[in-house]
């Protein structure tokens, strides 16, 4: 019967998708409800549990923490993004950024961006990325297996195409985020 055949619906596909997604960034940080500081990062801190901490310190007031916490995500799914080699799990990092502002609610969301964004002002972004950026190479690559990323792609779902990128090469590839996405000096 071809009448009563029913396919899903691309939106029901995202959902699914997103399912055991939303299960690896829970799993990534224990500590979803705290605040943390940029001296609490480590290598091991994943962007997930970077991400899922942010709404807290927007909520808690601490604005900077916040904002330390948004970018070295950053900086840390860069790093992802070159060693995860199922590419459709490269947007992981976008839909965790949508997580985080909804769970911050509008008001906070919005409070949040203009504190980004008075942050990144061409006056204060030279010195606060040159922070970022000593900060960066103090604490060198991260070293989180980028479950995250790995759970959102499509090979996830497939079997085939996905893990870590055969041969990669952690130190070039940190230097490439320092220089490329950073723009960190020498």
């Amino acid at each position: 019967m071809k009448g009563n055949t029913r396919t899903p619906a691309p939106l029901g596909l995202f959902l699914l998708a997103l399912a055991p997604f939303a299960q690896a960034q829970q799993d990534g940080n224990a500590s979803a409800a705290t605040c943390l500081s940029r001296s609490e990062v480590t290598a091991g801190t994943s962007p997930a549990a970077l991400m899922n901490a942010l709404p807290r310190c927007v909520q808690d007031g601490r604005m900077q923490d916040a904002i330390d916490l948004y970018n070295i995500a950053g900086v840390f799914a860069h790093f992802d993004r070159q060693r995860v080699a199922d590419e459709t799990g490269h947007s992981a990092y976008n839909a965790l950024k949508a997580m985080a502002g909804s769970a911050m609610g509008e008001e906070n969301l919005g409070r949040f961006d203009s504190a980004l964004k008075a942050q990144l002002s061409p006056d204060k972004a030279p010195a606060y990325v040159a922070g970022i950026c000593s900060f960066s190479k103090r604490v060198g690559p991260p070293s989180y297996t980028p479950t995250y990323m790995l759970a959102h792609g499509m090979s996830n779902f497939t079997g085939t195409g996905g893990g870590l990128v055969p041969g990669f090469e952690p130190a070039s590839a940190w230097q490439a985020t320092l220089s490329q996405y950073l723009k960190c000096p020498g």
